[in-house]
């Protein structure tokens, strides 16, 4: 794939991330911070997972284009890594909405104080989202390849530079489905408890 034609591609990603951010603002607290199911997370508590998982990835970016010896190079096309491409394709949800792998959230990405955070975590949120979109701005003209990122697996999983921008955002997309269904979910159930 073109480099350049994947940053635009990440970039309209990030894009519509932030939009859907702005227009979680508008929703009231109380139906971010409720869970439909006692098993299942609230809006915040997704938006929290998202910054766990997330930050592994935007702060391995961020080292990588800080250093400028940390063999990061440009080519006019990007070819993906082995693990990275099978984990991006397996977490996107396809067109349909419809998620083929399912995934075990690991102890250490687990939500536990996003009802506490309250917006912060959306805030958090909007800025790696931002952050990421200005590294991307550098990738145009330092390229994708060359540096590894140690993906949440430690570092007997590293990703080339553009797989470790490809994969969280393909996690966060398939967390924005579910953002959707929540708030169904908890909306859905207020209006049944107002009648």
């Amino acid at each position: 794939m073109g480099t350049q034609a994947l940053i635009d591609e990440l970039q309209a990603t990030i894009q519509r991330q932030l939009a859907r951010c702005e227009e979680l603002r508008h929703v009231p607290i109380a139906l971010l911070r409720q869970r439909p199911d006692p098993k299942r997370w609230s809006v915040l508590e997704v938006i929290e997972h998202m910054n766990l998982s997330g930050r592994v990835y935007f702060r391995g970016l961020q080292k990588v284009f800080a250093d400028q010896r940390s063999g990061l190079r440009y080519a006019a096309e990007f070819q993906p890594g082995r693990w990275g491409d099978l984990f991006t394709k397996g977490l996107q949800p396809g067109s349909n909405g419809k998620i083929s792998w399912k995934m075990r959230t690991m102890g250490m990405f687990e939500p536990r104080t996003a009802h506490t955070k309250g917006l912060a975590s959306l805030d958090e949120f909007e800025t790696m989202l931002r952050g990421s979109m200005e590294l991307l701005d550098q990738a145009r003209s330092r390229g994708l390849d060359g540096a590894k990122v140690t993906s949440t697996l430690g570092p007997i999983l590293r990703f080339k530079v553009g797989d470790a921008f490809r994969f969280p955002l393909a996690h966060q997309e398939r967390h924005m489905l579910q953002i959707e269904r929540t708030l169904a979910a908890v909306s859905a159930e207020v209006g049944s408890d107002l009648n």
